[in-house]
């Protein structure tokens, strides 16, 4: 291993951070014991709904494992402050319903200090109510909806660029270089018609035609509509607004009943998943991504991972595994702040501290009053082997 590549605090670090919180009054002191829920001497409960099954559970598997890997590093290395960090996750199948559920059980029967990653708009949205009402943080969920991103929100908190951000950055490049008519489809259900309204803004706002719109159901019915309403109008290119199976299902439909459009996808689609459904069809499809690159040598979040992907044997790379990394290295950030004890609410506190921090070149501005950070939008292109390419 290479001296300096991988970005693990120091013993030096935890001390002085550990020192930081407990100037600053986030130890537990005299917390309830509904407030100190999830903590014990020997380790930190999380919880997590997210798909383990159904058409999305290949994109939460690379999340996890993304985030399992910097959790297995902190844990191996003595975990926070001598506990180990333990994820309880439990499946929705990406339903809502089941989500909510799941909520509960992890806040009631578990006890879990945070919620953490969930995985999808329609989950994420149906544990928010319920994380609100009852003062349980919901850290990093795996979604860009706006509506986790609003300002009233006191317990959400994201670290990356939403789909708005995503969408625009799409429909400007797509002006920029001459393309004036374009399709979306979209999941029928709030993730995707969230997704459309922010396409119908900045086609407006870039003077870009938006000539068809067509539905995809989660389970893959009614494909065959939407690749008739789209191809009708012979779009330049077509967003995607969707995850998972749906997204290559769609490309697959469209490429296999003989047309052809340039493709637009959003972060959540796996670049493994498009490969391996798609193969060489893939090349040429843009997918706009919100965190750095997986292969990059120059940010040490992206070499620290690939020291512990490869330990793991991990040898193929997604942005969603990145993602899951990230996220897992802000949560031990937070709890490192969050004092000797950690509760729900100094966790919370120590999340709006982290107004100018690094991790590992990853950019987080957070406060009392912003609890979404994140700006960075980036457009890449699946090139002939695979790979990103700009």
């Amino acid at each position: 291993m290479a001296a300096g590549v991988q970005c693990v605090p120091s013993a030096g670090v935890v001390r002085r951070r550990t020192a930081l919180a407990m100037a600053l009054g986030w130890a537990a002191g005299s917390a309830t014991a509904q407030d100190i829920a999830g903590v014990t001497d020997s380790e930190i409960v999380i919880g997590q709904s997210c798909q383990l099954s159904g058409p999305l559970a290949a994109l939460t598997s690379e999340v996890r494992q993304g985030a399992s890997l910097y959790f297995d590093h902190v844990n191996a290395s003595g975990g926070v402050r001598g506990r180990k960090i333990r994820v309880v996750a439990i499946d929705d199948a990406y339903d809502p319903t089941k989500a909510a559920e799941n909520t509960r059980k992890l806040i009631d029967e578990d006890k879990v200090i945070a919620l953490f990653q969930y995985a999808g708009t329609p989950p994420s949205l149906a544990a928010l109510p319920i994380a609100e009402e009852r003062g349980v943080p919901l850290i990093a969920p795996f979604t860009g909806t706006d509506g986790l991103r609003q300002a009233g929100s006191r317990y959400v908190f994201n670290i990356k660029a939403g789909y708005a951000a995503e969408l625009d950055a799409t429909v400007k490049q797509l002006a920029s270089v001459g393309i004036t008519h374009i399709a979306a489809v979209y999941l029928n259900n709030p993730f995707g018609t969230g997704g459309l309204a922010s396409v119908k803004t900045s086609v407006q706002a870039h003077k870009v035609g938006l000539v068809a719109q067509a539905p995809l159901e989660v389970d893959g019915s009614k494909m065959a509509e939407a690749v008739a309403t789209v191809a009708k109008t012979s779009p330049q290119a077509i967003i995607v607004i969707s995850a998972g199976k749906p997204s290559v299902d769609f490309v697959d439909a469209y490429l296999a009943a003989g047309h052809r459009s340039a493709f637009y996808m959003l972060s959540v689609i796996s670049n493994a998943q498009l490969v391996k459904a798609l193969g060489e069809r893939a090349r040429g499809i843009v997918v706009s991504q919100v965190v750095p690159s997986p292969w990059n040598q120059s940010m040490p979040v992206s070499r620290e991972f690939q020291v512990l992907a490869k330990a793991k044997g991990i040898t193929e790379y997604t942005f969603s595994q990145m993602e899951g990394f990230i996220s897992a290295k802000f949560l031990v950030e937070a709890l490192l702040r969050a004092g000797t004890k950690p509760t729900r609410a100094a966790l919370v506190q120590a999340m709006e501290s982290m107004k100018n921090v690094s991790l590992g070149g990853y950019p987080v501005e957070l406060s009392a009053t912003q609890h979404s950070s994140g700006k960075f939008v980036d457009l890449l292109m699946m090139g002939r082997d695979g790979k990103f390419t700009k």
